[in-house]
């Protein structure tokens, strides 16, 4: 029997009518053996990082308290009948979560808001709406077991960050989920917390950016590696049918990417596509486990993007963006043919917790530019003025840019490369700098800021052809 691992994002918890859809999406894969990977509640996070942040407030933490608690209480009361045994447990559960919040939230105004301390805070969104879930699903004569994740997913001690590491998370699996999906008489749903995670010496870790859908791929890749059962596939429900070809803000009406292989997946989701992040397939691309993007609203419709080992077509799959990045250079005549320089540029940087993208150098190395997030602007430049090794001998610029990301294997040709210039040049728009990646999926362009749009909107309506349809 197939393994299904589903994410369902906050959106998908929202109302009586969203677990409806739930259920429903439950009949539709009834045949197959199903996790299920929960987020918080819609906006729960936020609330929960907002409280720990203002805990000095006691007003306002009250408050924020208040609305975890309403928003959880109301949608017990919404799916459960007052009477019923599951409503009891569900809130039980919620009133014995909310204390154990309290005192963590007594631990922080106490010492710190230290990154243990953060993660274990943002951990209780997923905690009760996952619990939530299972007890609904119970509640309609379901077979439903709920485990917390920081029973199965260990991780390394980068909280707010963390990694999984397989082999000890391997025997988690093996030792807990792997039993109740062989289950020969049940068809067990687990029902698993999304997001976190735990150390080796117990304490919660967070997975960051995308940490639910990361959990969903986490436990894919662990269930093939250890199980009998190859046949795995993962759902993320989302509230768009998938990856869009371009953002609609830029260019309205654009297609769906019905079909990419995990490395134009990769480069897709890391310039600037927020409905999936790259670390997710890189849990997944060694052993080939498929993945769709799936609308919550519409399980039965045909049109979805799936990420595999197979891209059909010689197309562009997607133009994504970076809007706020800045484009550093650094400049030297004297220290050309040294050995180092570019070890001691990205020495900084990592010190600094700075992530660089896109380098490029001239070939005669007098200088190197490259891209960082604009939040991390101020920060990386005050740092390279201030290394002495760089100081007496540099020159450091910036400007504030965009970056255009065009992916899919029609990068390959000059002729689609030459267009894309023509189009740029007859608009008057300058690139500033370019990188094209080694196995030539995509291509990186950047240009000032204000012509952003500007940008994609030419490059899309001179290649549109060349566009998946």
């Amino acid at each position: 029997m197939p393994i299904i691992v589903m994410k369902f994002g906050g959106s998908c918890l929202t109302d009586k009518t969203s677990f409806k859809k739930i259920l429903r999406i439950t009949q539709i894969y009834k045949n197959e053996k199903k996790i299920y990977v929960a987020s918080a509640m819609k906006g729960i996070t936020d609330v929960l990082l907002k409280a720990a942040q203002n805990l000095k407030n006691t007003k306002e933490t009250d408050q924020n308290i208040s609305l975890i608690e309403k928003r959880h209480i109301d949608i017990i009361e919404q799916i459960f009948d007052e009477e019923s045994e599951y409503y009891i447990k569900a809130k039980d559960w919620v009133d014995i979560k909310l204390s154990e919040l309290d005192d963590a939230f007594a631990d922080i105004k106490e010492f710190g808001l230290e990154p243990y301390y953060r993660d274990y805070a943002l951990s209780f969104g997923e905690i009760m709406s996952t619990y939530i879930l299972n007890q609904y699903l119970l509640s309609k004569g379901l077979d439903s077991v709920y485990v917390p994740a920081n029973k199965v997913i260990i991780t390394n001690d980068e909280f707010n960050n963390a990694y999984p590491l397989y082999k000890l998370t391997n025997i988690r699996v093996n030792n807990l989920l792997i039993p109740l999906l062989e289950n020969p008489k049940k068809n067990i749903i687990i029902c698993l917390t999304g997001f976190i995670g735990r150390n080796k010496m117990g304490y919660v870790t967070t997975l960051g950016r995308g940490g639910s859908d990361y959990t969903a791929t986490i436990l894919a890749h662990s269930l093939y590696e250890i199980g009998t059962d190859k046949n795995i596939k993962i759902i993320l429900w989302k509230d768009v049918d998938g990856l869009l070809a371009i953002n609609p803000r830029y260019v309205p009406g654009a297609s769906l990417i019905r079909n990419l292989d995990y490395n134009e997946a990769k480069h897709i989701a890391n310039f600037g596509a927020k409905i999936l992040h790259p670390k997710c397939l890189e849990a997944i691309e060694k052993y080939n486990i498929t993945l769709e993007i799936r609308n919550f609203e519409k399980p039965l419709n045909g049109n979805f993007t799936e990420i595999s080992d197979k891209t059909d077509k010689e197309q562009i799959k997607g133009i994504s963006a970076v809007e706020l990045a800045t484009i550093i250079t650094v400049t030297s005549g004297s220290l050309v043919d040294v050995p180092g320089v570019l070890a001691q540029i990205f020495k900084i940087m990592s010190k600094k917790k700075i992530s660089v993208s896109l380098v490029a150098q001239s070939s005669s190395e007098v200088s190197t530019s490259f891209i960082v997030n604009s939040v991390d602007s101020p920060k990386a430049v005050q740092a390279l003025e201030n290394a002495k090794f760089l100081s007496e001998f540099f020159t450091v610029k910036w400007n504030d840019v965009a970056v255009i990301n065009i992916t899919g294997i029609k990068i390959l040709e000059t002729k689609t490369k030459v267009e894309i210039f023509k189009a740029l040049d007859r608009e008057n728009i300058l690139v500033k700098a370019m990188s094209q990646s080694y196995e030539e999926l995509n291509l990186s362009i950047v240009v000032e800021r204000k012509r952003l749009i500007d940008a994609i909107k030419i490059i899309h309506h001179d290649l549109y052809e060349k566009f998946e349809s």
